[in-house]
């Protein structure tokens, strides 16, 4: 018998957990007692990369950590929104490293990780009630931010934006699924789970109708450091009106655990996010600032930034259509979304299975392969694999895809 009561949302979400938690579990339990298990376990379900960062961070990271002075300072409390020397550094950031025209100070609040600031951007802008429409498939934390941020009072939509196996988003689908109530449109680019890059004169679109309409647009960047043709204009032009550009420095740096992001908005929204972030986080971690500020302080570190990108983007985009390959010419009945950057190949098991959940748990299970579910993604019959976890080491996914062609194999017996 508990001291006090629970909350009914989080009675919710423990009875309703997302399948990744469930493979992770699986998964702690294969390391806890890999004896039962025949095979060595297969891990392409991350969504992380797994490369090092570049050298030049450790070098900054060590600089303060020499230092008592900077030490002691750096482990103070900071302003809500960002420490103001680092602002002005992402400005040149932005310019030097991804060629954005450069925004200004007003326009940027820096936060613990794009998950945090995704959660405070909604409760700036939605209200019991409010509609958001989400792109199909869509990254599966966003609903499940919304659920636990709103307790289950925001109506999702999702415009599909994969038809007969190709990728197709299509703006009259879109604008189908806009009313009065509409408060917000999600963007990825590239996308997750998909890794496809919306083209530009769709995302105008999206933009122009949202505009017309009175409706935010948050455009997630989280893999724009991992694009595997020429960049969309959109990655750097200047923000529009009712645009919320959210970038993290998880991926770009490989620094995850580091919980560092920005978002680039209208001046007015960056308040309201300000305000609300002084009840959720007070600030964003003082140290990992300090060390970005020596990072981009540095003369040579956008130079060294821009290198570090060219050559992930193409350590990153060989393992991709590697995968792509071979899933595609040889396995059977599987069709696949041909990836425009990011980690993942996402394809279709329907010719097998319309259960995503029970095909990744048996796969897990019984052959060792972690993948995840479509079903997460709002997206049943699709399977979601991450090639980041093993980009240093490819030929684990040649092992994988081996086991899973002889998995579908027993399936159709």
């Amino acid at each position: 018998m508990p001291k006090g009561p629970f909350s009914s949302i989080s009675e919710y979400a423990v009875r309703h957990p997302s399948s990744i938690r469930e493979i992770m579990t699986l998964v702690t339990d294969y390391r806890v007692h890999p004896e039962k298990y025949p095979r060595p376990l297969l891990y392409l379900g991350g969504g992380w990369p797994q490369d090092p960062p570049p050298p030049i961070l450790r070098e900054k990271l060590l600089e303060i950590a020499s230092s008592v002075e900077t030490f002691n300072q750096s482990s103070r409390y900071g302003a809500t929104g960002g420490e103001p020397e680092l602002i002005d550094l992402l400005i040149e950031y932005e310019n030097k490293v991804f060629g954005r025209s450069k925004p200004g100070s007003e326009e940027i609040i820096i936060g613990s990780g794009s998950t945090d600031q995704t959660a405070a951007v909604f409760l700036s802008i939605l209200d019991p009630g409010s509609e958001v429409i989400f792109t199909r498939p869509y990254y599966l934390n966003y609903t499940r931010q919304l659920e636990i941020e709103f307790q289950r009072t925001i109506r999702v939509k999702t415009w599909d934006i994969i038809k007969d196996h190709r990728y197709d988003p299509a703006l009259d689908d879109l604008q189908e699924l806009i009313t009065d109530k509409t408060s917000l449109i999600v963007i990825t680019s590239p996308g997750n789970p998909d890794s496809k890059i919306i083209p530009e004169e769709v995302y105008k679109g999206v933009l122009d109708i949202a505009e017309d309409k009175g409706i935010w647009v948050i455009l997630d960047l989280a893999y724009r450091a991992f694009t595997f043709k020429e960049p969309p204009r959109y990655f750097s032009q200047p923000r529009r009106e009712n645009e919320i550009i959210i970038a993290t420095l998880s991926k770009e740096l490989r620094i995850p655990g580091w919980r560092i992001s920005y978002v680039i908005a209208d001046p007015e929204l960056v308040k309201r996010i300000n305000t609300i972030e002084q009840a959720r986080i007070l600030c964003p971690s003082r140290l990992v600032q300090e060390v970005l500020i020596r990072l981009f302080s540095d003369s040579k570190s956008f130079a060294i930034l821009r290198e570090f990108n060219r050559k992930s983007s193409e350590k990153y985009s060989k393992v991709a259509y590697s995968t792509y390959e071979k899933i595609t010419s040889e396995i059977e009945g599987i069709n696949a979304l041909k990836p425009d950057g990011g980690f993942y190949v996402c394809f279709d098991i329907t010719a097998y299975t319309n259960n995503s959940k029970e095909f990744c748990n048996r796969l897990l299970k019984e052959w060792q392969v972690a993948l995840v579910p479509g079903v997460d993604f709002g997206k049943e019959g699709w399977v979601r694999l991450s090639f980041a976890p093993v980009v240093e080491t490819p030929e684990v996914v040649d092992e994988a895809l081996e086991r899973m062609k002889q998995f579908l194999g027993s399936l159709r017996h």
